[in-house]
């Protein structure tokens, strides 16, 4: 979460684990139709 506040330039204090996990849950759609190339921290290198 602190990586994201610091790309998102906003401060970490007002983020949240269950809106994260709220966040992280309607994504996983997304990442399962995603290729390797656009997930670099999850395909081999």
């Amino acid at each position: 979460m602190l990586q994201a506040a610091t790309a998102a330039s906003i401060s970490p204090l007002p983020l949240g684990f269950t809106g994260t996990l709220k966040v992280i849950r309607r994504a996983i759609s997304d990442f399962q139709d995603a290729n390797g190339e656009q997930l670099p921290f999850f395909s081999p290198s």
